[in-house]
């Protein structure tokens, strides 16, 4: 037997449709923000992530999957999708006309070669969107908010939003000056990755995770001590513009993220389950300033944008029970007892499919008891049966399966009665879920509320 790659997984049966539950939630809300898709390569020029992510990023340094081809070009398998989507702007020359900002989503497989752990992978799938062209605070805001608004959708209830800034070009030079010599004083003890980041990139020190590394990163100087006049009113203008929306918020000034070509905002979403397990970081992003330039752009065009892991999400769900309702379902499961009746059965679940209703065929010889029975297994809200007798006068069988009533329905009015009932049971469903409040405008709540 050939087991998989250590650090991948296989997304099959529920898993998936989890899957395709928390996939569909952001596509369907980047698409009401006004995003559209971008789906770029897996295999990039490793020189692409060389630029843009940063030779001082651990994902260049240590986690990118690096090969030579035959032509002796050095390629990658992505390990975000950022760059990427940033290179097919430059290459199709989507700003050429200065009529940005492009607002683009993507979802896809990328591989970082890290240590697995519960949601992390060395191939996972991530959901981002990317706001480029216009540089503009209410741009970041609008980059976070949909970021907030997809975690709250989905029942996230206990986040915070973590942010800081890191300001202008004038801001990092006086900040990584600073740095500099305060970490110099303490390089010789700290770890190894820290006295590379020391001379690559001094800012990334302060990610350290290691425990006795971070009591010296807590006395290193803050970036709020040397921001730019023009830095700081613009991370006030973004504080502000999110106390407006009612977006709850916690300044963390140690906060940097893993890739060089962030500047000003940074962000991360951070979740507590109903547990209390604090997770940390569930998604992340940030503004950019240079990476049009730097990816053959002909000038600086700002950005931003925000980033999950669906591996992480799904699993921080499940974890909290947010998921447990989700199954491989269909609406119709159709019971034939004959070739003539398997015949008839393919028929009808075409025209079922066809309007909208997802719908199973038993073909194997098998009892009703087993047919019921996998029916149950798989949610399904409306059983059909067919036998010869009843078939020949052109009638069925139509069973509630949620309530267990069934009736015989002629062919002519199958589809009609069939449909009568998933309407019905689906909105009775929904009633149930249903959470009311003071301010609902339901028909039940609008009952109660004029008695």
């Amino acid at each position: 037997m050939i087991n998989l790659v250590k650090g991948t997984h296989d997304v099959i049966l529920d898993e998936a449709k989890k899957y395709e539950a928390v996939e569909s939630v952001f596509r369907d809300l980047a698409s009401l923000y006004g995003f559209k898709e971008f789906r770029t390569p897996i295999l990039e020029h490793s020189e692409l992530f060389q630029r843009s992510v940063g030779d001082s990023s651990d994902i260049v340094r240590k986690e990118m999957y690096t090969f030579l081809d035959k032509g002796e070009r050095s390629l990658t398998l992505r390990p975000e999708l950022t760059a990427g989507i940033m290179r097919s702007i430059v290459n199709n020359k989507l700003l050429a006309l200065d009529e940005g900002p492009v607002k683009a989503f993507y979802l896809g497989p990328c591989f970082r070669y890290e240590r697995p752990q519960a949601g992390r992978y060395r191939q996972f799938n991530q959901f981002g969107i990317e706001m480029v062209g216009i540089n503009d605070i209410y741009r970041d805001v609008e980059v976070i908010t949909f970021g907030y608004h997809a975690l709250k959708v989905m029942g996230f209830e206990n986040l915070t939003l973590k942010i800081n800034t890191l300001g202008d070009k004038e801001t990092r030079e006086k900040y990584n000056r600073a740095l500099k010599e305060y970490f110099s004083k303490h390089i010789d003890s700290m770890c190894g990755d820290c006295k590379e980041r020391f001379n690559l990139n001094v800012l990334r020190i302060l990610d350290c995770k290691i425990k006795e590394d971070q009591e010296i990163v807590k006395n290193a100087p803050k970036i709020q001590d040397y921001l730019s006049d023009n830095a700081k009113d613009r991370f006030e203008r973004v504080l502000e513009s999110l106390k407006e929306l009612n977006i709850e918020y916690e300044v963390d000034q140690n906060l940097v993220r893993g890739l060089d070509y962030y500047s000003d905002v940074v962000f991360e979403f951070h979740y507590t389950s109903k547990k209390g397990v604090n997770y940390g970081a569930i998604g992340a992003g940030g503004h950019y300033s240079n990476l049009f330039r730097e990816l053959g752009g002909n000038k600086d065009l700002e950005g931003c944008g925000v980033a999950f892991g669906i591996e992480r999400i799904v699993s921080v769900l499940e974890d909290d029970g947010s998921l447990e309702k989700i199954k491989n379902s269909v609406n119709v499961y159709i019971m034939p007892s004959s070739d003539v009746t398997r015949s008839f059965a393919s028929l009808l679940a075409k025209e079922l499919r066809t309007n909208g209703a997802s719908t199973d065929i038993c073909y194997e010889n098998k009892s009703m008891k087993s047919m019921l029975k996998k029916a149950d297994k798989l949610s399904a809200i409306v059983g059909i049966i067919l036998n010869d007798d009843l078939l020949k006068e052109n009638k069925t069988i139509v069973k509630n399966l949620v309530t267990t009533e069934q009736e015989e329905v002629s062919t002519e009015h199958l589809l009609d009665r069939v449909f009568d009932i998933l309407v019905s049971e689906i909105k009775k469903k929904e009633a149930e879920d249903h959470e009311h409040e003071e301010d609902c405008d339901c028909e039940e709540c609008h009952h109660h509320h004029e008695e």
